[in-house]
């Protein structure tokens, strides 16, 4: 497979490019804002990356929960204090990068129950924001985190760019058709029923690019095995084509994992590459 790719649309087509390796990537939006985001599928690998990073790296985005990576859903409560401890190693090196904002994917234990699928927002050592997952992508996940539906849609500091993790960006290219009467049905078959009834904003109304932080590679309903990586890129092609066509959204960086705890008979249903790179509207 090519390592960097470009793919067009009829009809005014998005632009789409992408790097279907782990590393850092470096994104410069059509507004002059940058985005380093890096790409690693286990903690160490993450961490070694992160110390590449460079003073002039302003915004540094992790994937979806990278201080999970390792422990299993059912083990988040009796592995809290291992990614606490994660979570503290990135606040003592943000401490070394005094201007750049880091955003790092993280379970984030609020009340005893579950924890939240979140993305904290690190600057100098302080925690100065959080978001957190509106719906989940599997039965497990949706079994093991604390989703917030009504969660407030997030505008990155200084930016134009909305912050997503996951499954929340096809969440936002629903809720794109405003006056769709059969939202809550899509909602109940796409295993979201967690939304209907209520008031679910994902996208910043000053946003006009999205960051999304994923483990993209999950939770596909129709995926052929041995063609995973061809199901998710066209899943995530479409979802981004339908956002973009119907707000004001003009780019889409994407910082992205491949999951790695997944048995022999998953993985002929899960992508070898992430999905990093960025979508622009044509």
């Amino acid at each position: 497979m090519k390592n960097d790719i470009e793919c067009y649309y009829p009809e005014r087509p998005p632009i789409e490019k992408y790097f279907f390796e782990s590393g850092v990537y470096r994104y410069v939006l059509n507004d002059g804002s940058g985005i380093t985001g890096i790409s690693a599928d286990s903690w160490g690998a993450y961490y070694r990356l992160l110390e590449k990073t460079i003073d002039s790296d302003k915004i540094v985005a992790s994937p979806e929960l990278i201080t999970q990576v390792g422990v299993g859903f059912a083990d988040l409560h009796r592995k809290r204090s291992l990614i606490e401890a994660r979570l503290e190693q990135v606040l003592n090196f943000s401490r070394s990068r005094k201007e750049t904002l880091f955003i790092l994917g993280t379970p984030l234990f609020v009340n005893n129950d579950k924890p939240r699928n979140s993305a904290v927002l690190i600057k100098n050592g302080e925690i100065i924001g959080v978001t957190n997952k509106r719906s989940g992508a599997t039965d497990e996940e949706r079994k093991c985190f604390e989703l917030v539906a009504e969660e407030p849609p997030l505008l990155l500091p200084g930016t134009q760019t909305s912050l997503l993790i996951c499954a929340d960006l096809p969440t936002a290219s629903l809720y794109s058709h405003p006056t769709d009467d059969h939202t809550d049905r899509i909602l109940e078959l796409s295993n979201r029923a967690n939304l209907i009834g209520k008031e679910v904003r994902c996208i910043h109304p000053l946003a006009r690019n999205v960051l999304m932080i994923s483990c993209w590679g999950v939770g596909g309903t129709f995926v052929r095995r041995g063609k995973a990586d061809e199901y998710y890129r066209l899943q995530l092609r479409n979802i981004s084509w339908r956002l973009m066509r119907e707000t004001k959204i003009g780019e889409i960086v994407i910082v992205d994992r491949v999951p790695i705890d997944v048995t022999a008979n998953e993985r002929e249903l899960t992508p070898k590459y992430p999905y990093n790179g960025i979508i622009r509207k044509g």
